[in-house]
């Protein structure tokens, strides 16, 4: 199979495209033995259809550009016998681009709600949790935005959670083979640092670890972290530092607590699994990903009201030898799906079943 992948070329400045082939790189031998062959194709042409699937990242810099000139040119000249899809690589579950799921065969995210029918509802702010802070808090957007609302049943089969970016690199010179990559484009330079994990048996010194920021230009996005760093100052400071310092950080840290951000997933989660923490997040039982990272045996949970927050760190303080286990069951699920002998094949398998829905 013929596999064109359209997407931008540099990827040190778009860590959700990266996030989406770097599995899809890493794993090129694998594909190669079941005779699949990608293609990366940053300028849009007509060689673009030459091919048995089209792939579309949804950050592509010709949707940016002009969506609606890429969308005609798609619609003009996709072929019947050519599978198109659609990956949207934001990292939240809304915001669908209801032009691309109508056109494309198929459309993949990261992370959907677990319950697809919600897509047909309008939500306030792009996500279901500014929706609710707008309902529950009355926060207003200075830039009110709301999602499509997607209603017709086909459309919304067509919805098909993919994988994100906790098949990624996490490491500690994750940032640095990055922008290498976007620079040299070999796969040599992506070696799994994720095996250089922190053991949960290593002493740790520190209870929390919680750098954070907090300045976003939509008020109903940054409400959560504004909220969460006024209660977690009570017990560790949420200034930022230099990466080194913040990985370092990790290793010596109980717990890691990850509020949303743009979306409901954050790197820091897996950088929590990597390094052995317990992470503490927000409720993510709307959210459905591959794998499931998020369950009552990976996670500790707070309410997305916040009401519950300071109990859930005192008690987790308290009971850190009893939570650890936390911490042991996601980050065993982490390093199988990313670093373990199979991890590739697993992947791979994955990629097929998507196929075939």
């Amino acid at each position: 199979m013929k596999i064109n992948i359209l997407i931008n070329n540099n990827f040190f400045n778009d860590y959700c495209s990266y996030s989406f082939i770097y599995p899809i790189i890493k794993s090129l031998k694998t594909f190669k033995d079941i005779n699949f062959s990608f293609n990366l194709i940053s300028l849009l042409n007509n060689k673009v259809f030459d091919c048995d699937l089209i792939i579309i990242d949804s950050r592509f810099k010709e949707i940016i550009k002009n969506r609606k000139k890429t969308l005609e040119f798609i619609y003009k000249n996709k072929s019947k016998k050519t599978k198109l899809i659609f990956a949207d690589n934001a990292d939240n579950s809304g915001q669908l681009k209801k032009d691309f799921l109508e056109i494309c065969d198929f459309y993949w995210k990261g992370q959907i709600l677990d319950d697809k029918k919600k897509y047909a509802d309008k939500h306030y702010g792009g996500r279901l949790f500014t929706d609710f802070y707008n309902k529950k808090f009355n926060v207003i957007d200075k830039n009110k935005q709301e999602t499509d609302v997607i209603k017709e049943k086909g459309l919304l089969k067509k919805i098909i959670v993919s994988w994100n970016m906790g098949l990624c690199d996490h490491g500690k010179f994750s940032h640095i083979k990055q922008k290498f990559f976007s620079i040299f484009k070999t796969k040599f330079i992506l070696f799994n640092s994720n095996k250089s994990f922190t053991p949960n048996y290593k002493e740790r010194k520190k209870d929390i670890s919680c750098r954070i920021g907090v300045k976003y230009h939509r008020e109903t996005v940054e409400y959560q972290r504004k909220k969460v760093s006024e209660i977690v100052n009570e017990f560790t400071t949420i200034k930022k530092m230099s990466r080194f310092k913040y990985i370092e950080e990790l290793r010596n840290s109980k717990f890691v607590i990850s509020p949303f951000g743009w979306g409901e997933l954050c790197p820091r989660d897996f950088e929590a699994f990597l390094h052995g923490s317990v992470l503490i997040k927000p409720e993510m039982n709307t959210i459905k990903t591959w794998p499931s990272w998020y369950n009552e045996k990976t996670y500790l949970p707070f309410l997305w009201d916040l009401s519950n927050l300071r109990d859930q760190i005192i008690y987790a303080i308290e009971n850190y030898n009893m939570l650890k286990e936390l911490a042991i069951n996601a980050q065993k699920k982490y390093l199988f799906f990313t670093s373990s002998n199979n991890s590739e094949e697993i992947f791979v398998k994955r990629f097929q079943e998507l196929l075939k829905n």
